[in-house]
C-alpha cells in the first residue's frame, strides 16, 4: 500500500485505501494465478498419489514399491518438514530440487490393485522478501486502474480530442498482465506437475 501512494506521489484517504488494497489483491490473485506459485513464503500440506519416472525404475516385492516420487508444484522449496506414506511417518526421502524421492513404500492393495502410494508432505515455499521484480508488475497493474479506470486512448470527435491509456494489442488490461509483464514473470512460472489429491 505504502510502495503505490508512493508511486503516485499521494496520502490516501481511508476509502481510497480500500478501493487501492482490493486493486492490490487483485493484481496479486492475477500475479499468482499466471506464475501457478503461491510467491509469499508459507508452509502447505499437501498429498500426492506416488509416482515413478520409469516403470522399470520401481519393483514391487515383498509388499513394498521400491522406489517412487512426486513433484512438489510450489517453489522455490525451503524445507520438507513432515511425510506421510499411506498415513504413516517416513524417513526415507530425499530431496531434490522440487522432487521428493521415497522409497520402500507399503502396498495400499495387492501387486494387481494397481493403487499407488498416498504421500502426504508438509514444506516450506516461497520468497521472503517477494522479488522485486514481481512487487514491481503487482504494483503497475493495480495503479493503472487507479490513474486510468476508463482506459483512455486518443481519438478525436467532433474536434474533441481524447487519450485512451490502451495498449498497442487494443484491449484495456485493468488489472490483468501485459505481454511484456507476462515475459518477465515466466523465469518464475511453474510447468505442469504432481496431481494434488487434497491440501490442508
Amino acid at each position: 500500500m505504502a510502495d503505490l501512494a508512493a508511486i503516485l506521489g499521494r496520502t490516501f484517504t481511508p476509502e481510497q485505501e480500500l478501493q487501492a488494497q482490493a486493486l492490490l489483491d487483485q493484481a496479486s490473485s492475477v500475479v499468482r494465478a499466471y506464475v501457478r506459485l503461491d510467491i509469499t513464503k508459507s508452509t502447505t500440506t499437501d498429498t500426492f498419489a506416488l509416482g515413478w519416472p520409469d516403470r522399470g525404475q520401481h519393483v514391487v516385492s515383498d509388499g513394498c514399491w521400491r522406489y517412487g516420487q512426486v513433484t512438489l508444484p510450489q517453489r522455490p522449496i525451503e524445507a520438507v518438514t513432515s511425510v506421510k506414506i499411506n498415513g504413516s511417518a517416513s524417513q526415507d526421502w530425499w530431496l531434490d530440487n522440487d522432487l521428493l524421492h521415497v522409497r520402500s513404500v507399503p502396498w495400499l492393495g495387492p501387486p494387481g490393485a494397481h493403487q499407488p502410494p498416498q504421500v502426504e508432505v508438509t514444506y516450506t515455499h516461497g520468497w521472503d522478501p517477494v522479488p522485486g521484480d514481481i512487487q514491481a508488475i503487482t504494483l503497475q497493474a493495480a495503479n493503472r486502474v487507479i490513474v486510468n479506470p476508463s482506459g483512455i486512448r486518443s481519438e478525436t470527435v467532433g474536434g474533441i480530442s481524447t487519450t485512451y491509456l490502451i495498449p498497442a494489442v487494443g484491449e484495456y488490461l485493468g488489472v490483468l498482465l501485459s505481454r511484456t509483464e507476462q515475459k518477465v514473470l515466466d523465469r518464475y512460472r511453474r510447468s505442469a506437475g504432481s496431481v494434488r489429491l487434497r491440501s490442508v
